[in-house]
């Protein structure tokens, strides 16, 4: 991460930091080694482009840790959502984690701003200097402008606590979704893409033959066919993961998983 005067910033935006933990995730059950995540992205350990990716996790609250890089909990939900709304909350919760951020959103507010009331405005808020400003402007621009979406617009807005590498347990509960329409198959950002749509599943599925399950932070509601059940498996194998990987950071027993439930759909011919 970058410094500012007064304030710290991540040198890579949220969306791509999200991608990065989507990675680890998905190729490493959300934990690995700062070794092992250079060599997956091609860099470095100690290059400046791979320091500047760890420094976004942490600052975002993507991932944290040392010698080894883990998924949060608030990352979790980023992720792997279970739906549009829980990734549109994950977001935001993360935003908020950059205190720069945050205090030019609630200045700003919803409306356009020219670049030199930008740059008055880093100014003012972090301490530095004109030309440290005009250095760093367009950097910030950029990384500001896509978390923009997801940052307070006033003052009312209380500003997220700076969380430890996993976040503790009262963020990790996603905000209350409503039960989704009986009609309207839900499905993980890494479900299959040949799960059917909602017209093509209903002209055949008797009526109560669901699949309805429940997590934490959402609710999968879909008619009960092979594919969807695929689907339903990923998701669960996928959250399995991620939740043990977080388990055995904190230092709990992580049980193996029941035999023969390693793969997903994808496995299978």
């Amino acid at each position: 991460m970058a410094k500012l005067g007064d304030y710290e910033f991540p040198e890579i935006g949220l969306v791509e930091s999200i991608e990065l933990g989507q990675k680890i995730a998905r190729e490493f059950a959300g934990e690995v080694s700062r070794q092992g995540l250079a060599r997956s992205l091609g860099m470095s350990e100690r290059g400046g482009a791979f320091s500047a990716r760890l420094g976004a996790l942490r600052m975002w609250g993507v991932a944290g840790g040392r010698s080894r890089v883990r998924v949060t909990r608030d990352g979790l939900r980023a992720v792997t959502p279970l739906s549009v709304k829980e990734s549109e909350d994950a977001r935001i919760q993360l935003a908020r984690n950059v205190p720069l951020f945050t205090e030019m959103s609630t200045r700003l507010g919803d409306q356009p701003y020219a670049a030199d009331r930008f740059a008055v405005l880093l100014e003012e808020l972090s301490g530095a200097n004109r030309t440290e400003v005009a250095r760093r402007l367009a950097l910030i621009d950029r990384i500001f402008s896509e978390a923009r979406p997801y940052l307070p617009k006033d003052q009312s807005v209380p500003v997220a606590e700076s969380e430890n590498p996993l976040g503790s347990a009262s963020r990790y509960a996603a905000p209350t979704q409503p039960e989704l329409g009986s009609n309207e198959p839900v499905f993980a950002a890494n479900a299959p893409s040949s799960a059917p749509s909602a017209g093509e599943v209903s002209r055949d599925i008797p009526v109560g033959d669901r699949i309805e399950l429940g997590l934490p932070d959402g609710k999968l509601s879909l008619p009960e066919t092979l594919s969807n059940l695929d689907a339903a498996l990923t998701v669960l194998w996928a959250r399995r993961q991620l939740v043990a990987a977080v388990d055995a950071a904190e230092g709990r027993a992580t049980p193996a998983a029941p035999r023969g439930f390693s793969g997903s759909a994808q496995r299978r011919k």
